[in-house]
């Protein structure tokens, strides 16, 4: 199935569909900033990593199409599912694996070796780029919290003796606690896999 087809036939709304290309466009544009950052950190290093991004973050609400809140199951594991069943065209299996395990944690568990099967059919370097997509899209989707789009130009700036990366969004959304609280919530596997602090700061 073409990535097109996906979002023709899972991504229904329009509120959605800007969201999706928000959380895409913004996961990129970390992934860029985090590059200039930590530009010898060999997780930010693998193939073909500008589309395993890209897609993960458009369609990591996919599974959304399946019930919403009223699903039996959270969207993020309908969404790995629905990607595991439907090969994304032009695409190895193990990206597919490793775009269906980055929807899969985009929210709720951390991956757990044994524990979590998908994730513990994958080889270590597909395990390390599965940690680190998913852990870039918790952030984007924590800002985009209301589908507003409103953090546009953020800036990341790092402090290397205390290892804090700070994160400038660009407007003051920091007035809105719900916002801050997801990000809160959700930067904990970020912070695990780059091993430091992500603070948001006040414009």
């Amino acid at each position: 199935m073409k990535i097109e087809d996906y979002i023709k036939n899972y991504i229904t709304s329009k509120d959605e569909l800007e969201h999706a290309n928000y959380v895409s466009n913004l996961s990129l544009k970390l992934y860029s900033e985090l590059n200039k950052i930590f530009p010898e950190n060999q997780f930010l290093k693998f193939d073909n990593a500008q589309t395993l991004i890209s897609y993960s973050a458009l369609l990591h609400d996919v599974g959304n199409f399946f019930g919403g809140l009223n699903a039996k199951k959270p969207h993020n594991k309908t969404g790995a599912k629905l990607v595991l069943e439907n090969k994304i065209d032009n695409l190895k299996e193990d990206e597919v694996k490793i775009i269906a395990a980055s929807i899969r944690y985009h929210r709720g568990s951390k991956p757990k070796d044994g524990k979590h099967k998908l994730y513990s059919s994958l080889k270590q370097e597909d395990k390390n780029t599965v940690l680190l997509i998913a852990s870039i899209i918790r952030i984007a989707d924590s800002l985009d919290r209301f589908h507003m789009q409103t953090a546009q130009n953020i800036v990341l700036t790092y402090d290397f003796d205390n290892r804090i990366l700070t994160l400038n969004p660009g407007v003051n959304i920091m007035f809105n606690g719900e916002i801050k609280r997801v990000f809160n919530k959700k930067k904990t596997l970020f912070e695990d896999v780059f091993r430091l602090k992500i603070y948001l700061k006040n414009e």
